[in-house]
C-alpha cells in the first residue's frame, strides 16, 4: 500500500519535503511538495525516537511501585511506605523505587532500623534510583536467608555499622542477591508491564526500545513475555540484551536464543546481543574510578577487591576505588567467550578504570567495532583516542546530568563532576555516539536527553554541548546501528516508516515539542 506525506518541514534543517511509503517503507524523501500526498501543513517531521538503552519490563513493573522520587526527608519516605503498606498482598513485597539518600541531610541512607519500624513483617526493599543499592528491612534480608555472619559476594557488599550489624544497605551484588528473592512476577504480570512501558515509551515518540539486562527474573519467562508482548502489538519494537549469566555462565538456561529469533518477527522484537556489567555508578560510590570518591561516609567507599589484578593504564600505586563486578581478567574471557560465540558485547561500564578495562577486554577481540560501551560517564582525553582507535558504539545517557548533579558533585566533587559524558569529545573523535535514557532510572523523555545533551546544566562543562541538529540525530539516526538495525532510527530508502511530527521546531524548541506518531 503506497502512501505520500507532504508539505512538512524535515527536522534537521527545515527544508520543505514530501516522503513516499510504501508497505510500511521508505521508499524515497523529496525536496519540496508533491501533489495528491497528505499535506501535514508545514509540521517538523523526525525519525521516530530509538531508546537503545533501557529497562522495558522494569519500566512497567515500576509503574506500578510507591516511588521516593524528590523526597529530600527520610520521614516522608517512611510515610509513603507506611500508606503503601495496607495494598501489599500476603506473600509478597513492599518494593519503593527512586530512593536517593544523596538528597537526604547529610547524604546518610535510611537503616535497616527505620524499615522495620515501617513493618517486621512484610519484606521492605527500597531501591536506589542508580540500581546499583537498595535499602532492606530485617524481614527482606531473613527471606533473602541473609545470615548475620554472611560474607560480602564478590562484587558487593552487605554493608555494616561499627558493631558489625547489617545497616540494611546494599551494593551491587548484595542488592541483586536480595532482590532475586523477591516473589517473581507472573507470566501475565510481564506481559502486562511490557505492553504498559511500551505505551509510556510511544508517548514521548519512542518507536524502538532496547532492554537491557534481559533475564533478570526468569530467561524463558522473560523471553515469552517478550514474544506475547509483541504479539498482542506492543507499541514499541524491542531489542533483547541478555545477561551474561543467563546464557553463556555455567548454571545458563537451557533457552536457544538463535531459535527465539527464528521464531518470532524480528522487525518486532529480537534478541540483540549479551550485556555485562563491569562496574557500578557513581551516585553509590561503587563506579570503579582512577582516584577516590569525595563522599565522607567512609561505609560507601569500597576500595575494589579486585584493583591490583590490573592497574596497567593507572598511575604506579594510583588508588583505585568503587567496585568491579568482576575480575580483568575474568571479564576479558567473558567477552572472548561471547564474541566467538557469535554475540555482539554491551558493557557496563561508568568509571574511568572500568572503561579501561573494558576497551582491554575489546582489544583482544577481532572486530572491537561491533561491541559497545554503556555509559562511559568519566573519561580522558588519553582515553576518548584510545576508544576511537577501537571504535566500539558508545551510548550515553544525557538525562543523568539533569537529574542527578547533586550525586555526581557529592561524589566526584564539582571540577571532576563538571566534566562527566564527554559528548562533544566523543563525536569530535569521529566515535560513533548515539543518545539513550536507561528508564526507570529516569523518565526516559528523549526530548529531555536532545536538550540536555546539547545545553548541558549548570556545572557541567558547556564546551562538551552537541549543537541541537546532533543531539536530535544522536536520539534518531544515529541509534539503529548499536542494535544491529539498519533499518530503524533513520528515513532513508528501505527503512521502516517510523514517523513523528511536531508543530514546533525541534532545532529552537525549548519547551518539549508535541511529538505524535503518523
Amino acid at each position: 500500500m503506497k502512501r505520500v506525506l507532504s508539505n512538512f518541514r524535515w527536522g534537521f534543517d527545515r527544508e520543505l519535503s514530501s516522503i513516499i511509503l510504501e508497505n510500511g517503507r521508505v521508499v524515497e524523501r523529496v525536496s519540496g511538495v508533491v501533489a495528491g500526498g497528505e499535506d501535514l501543513g508545514g509540521k517538523f517531521l523526525l525519525p521516530a525516537f530509538v531508546d537503545n538503552h533501557c529497562h522495558i519490563l522494569p519500566t512497567g513493573l515500576d509503574l506500578t511501585r510507591p516511588t521516593l522520587s524528590g523526597l529530600s526527608e527520610p520521614d516522608a519516605m517512611l510515610d509513603v511506605l507506611r500508606d503503601a503498606l495496607p495494598e501489599v498482598q500476603p506473600g509478597r513485597w513492599l518494593q519503593a523505587v527512586h530512593y536517593d539518600q544523596n538528597r537526604l541531610p547529610g547524604g546518610v541512607h535510611l537503616s535497616r532500623a527505620q524499615l522495620d519500624s515501617v513493618s517486621s513483617t512484610v519484606p521492605i526493599l527500597l531501591r536506589h534510583v542508580n540500581g546499583h543499592a537498595s535499602v532492606a528491612n530485617s524481614a527482606a534480608l531473613r527471606e533473602a536467608g541473609i545470615a548475620a555472619d554472611e560474607k560480602d559476594p564478590d562484587g558487593g557488599e552487605y554493608v555494616r555499622n561499627e558493631v558489625g550489624e547489617f545497616t540494611g544497605l546494599l551494593l551491587e551484588a548484595a542488592h541483586e542477591r536480595v532482590t532475586a528473592a523477591a516473589p517473581l512476577p507472573s507470566l501475565e504480570e510481564m506481559v502486562a508491564a511490557i505492553l504498559r512501558a511500551g505505551e509510556a515509551m510511544a508517548e514521548f515518540g519512542i518507536a524502538t526500545a532496547s532492554d537491557m539486562m534481559t533475564g533478570r527474573f526468569d530467561l524463558e519467562r522473560e523471553l515469552e513475555a517478550y514474544r506475547l508482548a509483541a504479539e498482542a502489538g506492543c507499541k514499541v519494537r524491542t531489542r533483547l540484551y541478555v545477561q551474561w549469566s543467563r546464557r553463556l555462565g555455567p548454571r545458563a538456561s537451557a533457552v536457544d536464543l538463535e531459535a527465539f529469533n527464528r521464531s518470532i518477527d524480528t522487525s518486532r522484537c529480537k534478541v540483540a546481543g549479551i550485556k555485562i556489567f563491569a562496574d557500578g555508578a557513581i551516585g553509590s560510590a561503587t563506579a570503579a574510578i582512577y582516584g577516590s570518591y569525595t563522599g565522607r561516609k567512609p561505609s560507601e567507599l569500597i576500595l575494589s577487591r579486585h584493583a591490583n589484578d590490573a592497574k596497567k593504564h593507572a598511575p604506579v600505586d594510583a588508588p583505585v576505588s568503587g567496585q568491579l563486578m568482576y575480575r580483568p581478567s575474568r571479564l576479558s574471557e567473558m567477552v572472548r567467550v561471547a564474541d566467538e560465540a557469535g554475540y555482539q558485547v554491551a558493557i557496563h561500564a561508568i568509571g574511568d578504570y572500568a572503561v579501561d578495562l573494558v576497551m582491554d577486554a575489546y582489544e583482544a577481540c577481532p572486530d572491537p567495532s561491533k561491541h559497545r560501551i554503556e555509559h562511559a560517564m568519566l573519561l580522558s582525553d588519553e582515553q576518548i583516542a584510545r576508544m576511537a582507535d577501537l571504535n566500539p558504539w558508545v551510548t550515553m545517557q544525557p538525562e543523568f546530568l539533569h537529574r542527578f548533579p547533586h550525586a555526581y558533585i557529592a561524589q566526584l566533587g564539582p571540577e571532576r563532576a563538571s566534566k562527566l559524558k564527554r559528548f562533544r569529545s566523543i563525536v569530535d573523535a569521529g566515535l560513533r555516539l548515539s543518545l539513550s535514557s536507561d528508564r526507570p532510572i529516569v523518565l526516559g523523555d528523549p526530548w529531555l536527553s536532545v536538550r540536555t545533551a546539547s545545553a548541558r546544566p549548570e556545572g557541567f562543562d558547556p564546551a562538551e554541548n552537541l549543537t541541537r541538529e546532533e543531539a536530535l540525530r544522536a536520539a534518531t539516526e544515529w541509534t539503529g546501528g548499536p542494535n544491529g538495525d539498519d533499518d530503524l532510527g533513520h528515513l532513508n530508502s528501505g527503512a521502516h516508516a517510523d514517523i513523528i511530527v511536531s508543530d514546533e521546531d525541534p532545532l529552537t524548541a525549548t519547551d518539549r515539542p508535541n511529538f505524535a506518531r503518523i
